[in-house]
């Protein structure tokens, strides 16, 4: 069988170049659903649905079956590159590259201090083995800022969260959609969006069932709604408004379950007292529902046997957002379906849901805004890219001058492309690690190349499914390009060229041989490694442990999961015998850890490395003393009062909404960059926008329509959607790539909608941005 030798940090074994039915995931959304492939001369031949993955049971939709593309493409990086003066890039080699880009950046700390460094992404959908080698330098470097995707959507849970609930941010409350009997889905279309595994069957099926009931909040029909029992057809931007109204009529008319409050929380008087000035009706007639309706919907919420809230970007991403978080948890606790079977649940990941003593120290905060780093999937705190520019173009000593950009493509993914650019015009230093030459590598000094998903010994973090708690690490199947190297090795070099840690003390290298499969070694190593950290910084252990573990591991990078694996034998102890079994109680946390490793290995398709508690899935995820969830967080109750104050006002200068980025069967965010990934009839980039718009605009279908914000505009076809609400129009997201041919020509696949975002128009809490409610204009192109 043809064999390829790849660099030690990919993989110490050769890798065959034709192989059958290896076990992957697909990378193209969250759910990373389990696919087999074949490979043939080193490429994906065939994909198919892997019916042993314990967490997609057998599906994958559309889109899984094009991973081939994310592989090979034209925009690959085969070799490190630097910036020549004229702008155009020139070849370097490794060596070269770390240690100028080691001098600068050294340069840069020593002169103005660690923060003045930071990071741009880490990751991926499913590529996450870089975080902890990435986050270990950047702390390493006396940094804490860090900018990444999740916080432009979902970090406004987290911070809420703690508030209430005092839970660990390595947590996610989420709807335990398998057992509600009630659910209510807002800012989602679950059946298109893939919310869920084969999520069409499950809400078919969950239609057709005659004891529970699906009420859909959206302001467009859609494929999810059309099989509701109810629609609220909600003005676009009001769902704050919505929120207000179901807690209030349910605490108002006293449908709230007051055993539960009574027992479990504190602040209800408070919370009562706030509500008490919410008027139900005005609130209705804000979102342009009938008040009735609206307040069925609370009745039956606050009756139902298991109750939950179905969320995701439409109201992640809108005013409020922070707000209406804090409401979801309002609506779920006070009825009684906060933390149990059938409501509202704390999934879990590998990272042990531990509440680090620090979650009560003063967090980072960004210069110019004030606006808190927030810790999500883990206990590092996390900004929202939106704050980056200012940050970078502040004048302040700490302001950010260097940048490493990693597993992200900031002038696509995240507001407003121009206030980017401006912002990598005014660093001293750009550093982009990426598998393609994006539009964001195009503006470095340095671009680094690594292996994708598929060529790399990877994971995917995001939790996947209740009460099992599911790992997915996988090994590579195809090669990387021969001058590729994984994120974990180059952060690993970088270390090393800075200076930033000492070297592994030496009795690390003795223990760590038999660290994988020795419990007495592996408790050894991280005793001695706990011992030397004390002096060097707890982030010094990651790099450690691959520099002594990593070469007895297929990949060095997999010290990371060991090292994850001993914490959770440590930190999760009843949760790991739960899935472990009887057999193991008696075994120490170590020989724990290592068995949790060696499932973890055995089973690419994903393994079960512990069990959530079920019979009071709330009790585990209390943070605060008392046991008591706090329903009045001090921040929020003003906030309540703003929203309150607040109706929404028509906009005569952009009196359109328009929702930017929505998801579609054939989009997946930035990370595919082949257009040809594609099937169907295009376009697949248009404005969508109803028929009565379109009729008063004097435009038809597939006609070139300007759509225009405060910050740019752009010209693309029309799309007439009769599901659409006058006034609202949607544009999906993924497109706007720059592609090159070999003869240099150059071509953009779609509209860059963050070109036409604002970095300002944001949440005051958190800073994720309006990206579904941004006010636009649109007109007839050429009129």
């Amino acid at each position: 069988m043809p064999m390829r030798t790849v660099d030690p940090s990919v993989s110490r074994e050769p890798m065959p170049l034709d192989a059958e039915n290896l076990a992957t995931v697909c990378v193209l959304c969250s759910h990373n659903c389990g696919i087999r492939v074949d490979v043939a001369a080193g490429k994906i031949s065939k994909v198919r649905a892997d019916e042993t993955s314990p967490i997609s049971h057998g599906y994958i939709c559309n889109k899984g079956f094009r991973v081939a593309n994310y592989v090979e493409h034209g925009e690959r990086t085969q070799h490190p590159l630097r910036r020549r003066p004229d702008g155009t890039f020139e070849r370097v080699s490794w060596d070269v590259a770390i240690a100028e880009i080691a001098e600068k950046m050294g340069r840069i700390r020593d002169e103005h201090g660690g923060r003045s460094i930071s990071l741009v992404g880490v990751g991926g959908q499913a590529n996450h083995m870089d975080g902890a080698y990435a986050l270990g330098w950047l702390r390493g470097m006396g940094s804490k800022r860090w900018y990444n995707a999740f916080a432009q959507e979902k970090t406004q849970h987290a911070l809420v969260d703690g508030w209430m609930f005092g839970s660990s941010p390595a947590t996610y409350l989420h709807i335990d959609q398998d057992r509600t009997n009630y659910m209510l889905v807002m800012g989602t279309n679950p059946r298109i969006s893939n919310r869920g595994h084969n999520a069409n069957e499950f809400f078919k099926d969950y239609a057709e069932d005659p004891a529970r009931k699906m009420v859909a909040v959206d302001p467009r029909e859609t494929e999810t709604t059309r099989a509701a029992d109810r629609h609220l057809r909600l003005r676009p931007g009001t769902d704050v408004y919505l929120l207000l109204a179901l807690s209030a009529a349910i605490v108002q008319n006293g449908w709230h379950d007051e055993a539960f409050v009574a027992e479990r929380t504190l602040g209800f008087d408070a919370l009562s007292e706030a509500l008490t000035g919410v008027d139900v009706a005005a609130m209705a007639e804000r979102c342009e529902l009938d008040a009735q309706v609206v307040l069925d919907t609370a009745r039956e919420f606050a009756a139902a046997d298991g109750a939950g809230v179905f969320f995701d970007l439409g109201i992640e991403q809108t005013r409020f957002s922070t707000l209406i978080s804090y409401l979801i948890r309002v609506l779920t606790v006070v009825t009684g379906n906060a933390g149990r079977k059938g409501g509202m649940i704390f999934m879990e990941t590998i990272a042990p849901p531990i509440v680090d003593a620090e979650r009560v120290s003063e967090p980072e905060r960004a210069l110019a805004s004030g606006i808190p780093a927030i810790r999500a999937l883990g206990n590092m705190g996390m900004f929202s890219p939106t704050l980056f520019p200012e940050e970078a173009t502040i004048d302040h000593p700490e302001r950010i001058r260097a940048v490493v950009v990693e597993g992200s493509n900031p002038i696509l993914s995240f507001s407003d492309a121009a206030r980017w650019r401006e912002a990598f015009e005014a660093l001293d230093l750009v550093v982009v690690i990426d598998p393609a030459m994006t539009e964001t590598a195009r503006l470095a000094d340095y671009v680094l190349p690594t292996p994708v998903g598929y060529e790399k010994w990877e994971m995917a973090l995001f939790p996947k499914g209740w009460p099992e708690v599911h790992v997915q690490v996988r090994p590579p199947v195809v090669p990387p390009p021969a001058e590729a190297l994984p994120e974990p090795e180059i952060y690993v070099r970088l270390i090393e060229a800075l200076g930033v840690f000492p070297e592994p003390p030496p009795e690390l290298f003795e223990l760590g041989k038999n660290a994988t499969t020795d419990p007495a070694a592996a408790m050894g190593w991280l005793a001695t490694a706990r011992g030397k950290a004390a002096e060097s910084g707890e982030n010094a252990m990651i790099y450690w442990a691959y520099r002594t573990v990593g070469p007895h591991l297929p990949a060095p990078s997999l010290a990371g999961i060991w090292a994850q694996s001993h914490l959770n034998g440590m930190q999760r102890r009843e949760s790991v015998l739960r899935e472990l079994g009887p057999e193991f109680a008696d075994e120490n946390p170590f020989a724990l850890g290592n068995e949790i490793f060696r499932r973890i290995l055995a089973h690419p398709e994903g393994v079960a490395i512990a069990r959530a508690n079920e019979e009071d899935p709330l009790r585990d995820h209390i943070g605060h003393a008392d046991g008591k969830v706090r329903l009045t967080p001090e921040a929020l109750l003003p906030e309540v009062a703003r929203a309150i104050d607040t109706p929404l006002e028509d906009d005569a200068e952009y009196p359109f909404v328009l929702a930017a980025g929505l998801r579609t069967r054939w989009t997946a965010n930035t990370i595919q960059r082949d257009p040809n990934w594609r099937k169907g009839r295009g376009p697949h980039c248009t404005l969508n926008l109803s028929p009565d718009d379109a009729e008063k605009l004097g435009v038809a279908d597939g006609d070139a329509v300007r759509l225009e914000t405060n910050r740019g505009a752009a010209e693309l076809p029309a799309t007439l959607d009769s599901k659409l609400r006058p006034g609202h129009v949607w544009v999906p997201n993924g497109f706007g790539m720059i592609h090159s041919s070999a003869e240099g020509d150059v071509a953009v696949d779609g509209v860059n909608l963050n070109e036409l975002t604002d970095v300002a128009d944001r949440d005051p809490f958190t800073g994720i941005p309006h990206h579904r409610y941004v006010p636009c204009r649109v007109t007839a192109a050429g009129r």
